[in-house]
């Protein structure tokens, strides 16, 4: 009965029945991979026709030509994120008055006269128009991913398990005459692309805005009637928010399609999309489908994929919605059991190796010699990472998970130190000081964010991290709160740090507080500088708790 009947797996997980669809999906994903389009996608076979079938149907790159007046590209200039007109030629034909404008966020924006992302809008200023039925599509420069291949296989990815998610190409794009080169071509989140996941498409759709979560005002997209209030958004936090956690997995699933959030979180997780909701409530789109008046999350922005293969599979989640059904009995489990099946039988290393070399060898007849070589060399990291990453997932799934962390007389040593994004052109290293302290260092590069971390389960209670540190001409970097070398604790809400300059051995320390019975905290000694270098002595890194209630401050312990 499982595996006989019409329905695909996109089917099941769409009408809710995700039991069914993960039986279906272990037993018919080697299937959809073997009988998969002419472009190979690993992604279940579409329902019906849709708009832009024939743009994606196949791994050709398309040559488009984009034409500006100087006015117009005077005013991208001044206000990037402005429609301004142009015209577009591809494939023979001609598109004009077709509204553009620049995209891109603090790493991948560049400007008009550089390598600019862009974004087309074919209806804008003439009603209807549109690009193989297309209302929208985005030129991402990639300047994040030189493969080229992250946004397209992380795309694939979400829809080979039924979730809304943009299709991915590639372009050579030219702009009044000079080539820019290779761009991935995606389609615009509009009406078209709601189409081929939902019913109706007439609810709101919302985009992030500057690092804003549910509890906060969001950009609407799409949507009918007034946007005052954004009643539905409020309605997600405000179960979010709910202190009872039975009471909050109810109110929860009354608002929010929790199956395909389980499966968007744990997919963002397995592929290390560190830059998304999950883990950085960044780069997620969200759609309040009036069919089941419930909302849906969508994923954005899969430039950098894989790029922390010892990621945990349980991190500490970012996100508002993850972070409140990460802390129900019934959601840990839901999540366990979610990212164990997809792990299984999605995340197939040979077949996702295989796919990028798919991908990558489709450029070949587009591209120079040189240029190909490049991306083919960045692929070939982009493998290496996928099978560092599955060999780490597959050594913690096959581990306990960690008892609380042991506590004598109030205090606990602290241990298992990582290194977390090296900087380039500076070092980290555990070393002995002249005066033979051990310690954990950091010498920063031109543009340093890095850290040494190591995760504890603590229970309910107040806490202080503290532990010596001493600096040598640390330069600040021109942005940012925190700045210098410091101590804090992920996800946690401290004062900013602002430790530069040259100093000896300087006693730092940071106090928090846990309200779960059980939560895995994870702690931080990070440098922040242009310039310099930090020591943090190892034997002084400690976690004091307090010995009563979990309110009270901790200036009793002694130090180190």
């Amino acid at each position: 009965m499982i595996v006989s009947g019409p329905r695909s797996v996109t089917q099941d997980l769409r009408l809710g029945n995700v039991c069914l669809a993960f039986a279906r999906f272990a037993i018919c994903f080697t299937v959809s991979l073997v009988a998969a389009p002419a472009a190979n996608e690993m992604v279940s076979p579409q329902i019906k026709p849709s708009p832009g079938d024939d743009l994606f149907a196949n791994e050709s790159v398309l040559r488009i030509h984009v034409e500006m007046r100087p006015q117009e590209l005077q005013s991208l200039r001044e206000e990037s994120r402005r429609y301004v007109r142009s015209t577009i030629s591809a494939e023979g034909k001609v598109y004009r008055d077709v509204g553009i404008h620049l995209k891109g966020s603090t790493g991948s924006f560049r400007g008009v006269d550089d390598k600019p992302a862009l974004t087309l809008d074919f209806s804008r200023f003439v009603n209807g128009q549109k690009f193989h039925q297309l209302r929208k599509i985005h030129l991402n420069n990639s300047v994040e991913d030189p493969s080229y291949v992250n946004e397209k296989l992380g795309s694939e990815l979400f829809r080979a398990v039924g979730m809304p998610a943009p299709r991915v190409g590639h372009a050579l794009v030219e702009l009044n005459g000079r080539q820019l080169g290779l761009y991935v071509l995606k389609e615009g989140f509009t009406e078209d692309f709601l189409g081929r996941y939902f019913k109706r498409v007439d609810g709101n759709l919302y985009d992030t805005d500057w690092g804003h979560d549910v509890d906060e005002r969001m950009k609407r997209l799409l949507g009918r009637g007034p946007d005052d209030d954004q009643r539905d958004l409020k309605a997600v936090a405000k179960a979010a928010r709910e202190p009872g956690l039975s009471r909050r997995w109810q109110r929860l699933t009354d608002v929010l399609d929790i199956d395909r959030f389980f499966t968007f979180m744990t997919l963002e997780v397995m592929i290390c999309h560190r830059d998304g909701y999950s883990l950085a409530r960044n780069n997620f789109r969200i759609y309040d489908d009036p069919e089941t008046k419930k909302m849906v999350f969508f994923p954005h922005g899969m430039d950098q994929l894989f790029g922390k293969s010892d990621l945990p599979w349980k991190p500490r989640m970012a996100g508002i919605v993850a972070q409140s059904l990460m802390e129900t009995s019934e959601g840990r489990l839901r999540y366990e059991t979610r990212f164990t099946t997809l792990f299984t039988n999605l995340f197939i290393v040979d077949r996702l190796t295989n796919r990028v070399n798919q991908i990558v060898a489709s450029l070949r007849p587009y591209l120079e010699k040189q240029e190909f070589k490049a991306v083919e060399r960045e692929a070939a990291e982009v493998r290496e990472r996928i099978v560092r990453r599955e060999f780490d997932l597959r050594k913690q799934l096959s581990q306990r998970d960690p008892a609380l962390l042991d506590f004598k007389e109030g205090i606990a040593s602290l241990a298992g130190w990582t290194k977390v994004d090296e900087p380039a052109g500076g070092n980290m290293d555990e070393t002995t000081t002249p005066e033979g302290v051990r310690a954990l260092r950091i010498v920063a590069g031109s543009k340093t964010s890095a850290s040494w971390r190591t995760t504890l389960r603590l229970g309910r209670g107040h806490y202080r991290f503290e532990g010596q540190t001493r600096i040598s001409s640390v330069t600040p970097l021109p942005f940012g709160k925190n700045q210098g070398a410091g101590l804090r604790v992920a996800d946690k809400t401290l004062k900013a740090i602002n430790f530069t300059g040259s100093s000896n051995w300087k006693k730092l320390a940071v106090e928090f507080q846990v309200d779960r019975v059980e939560e895995d905290v994870e702690l931080v000694c990070e440098l922040r500088a242009s310039a310099g270098q930090a020591w943090f002595d190892k034997d002084s890194l400690r976690l004091a708790k307090s010995s009563s209630d979990q309110g009270d401050r901790l200036d009793h312990a002694p130090d180190p």
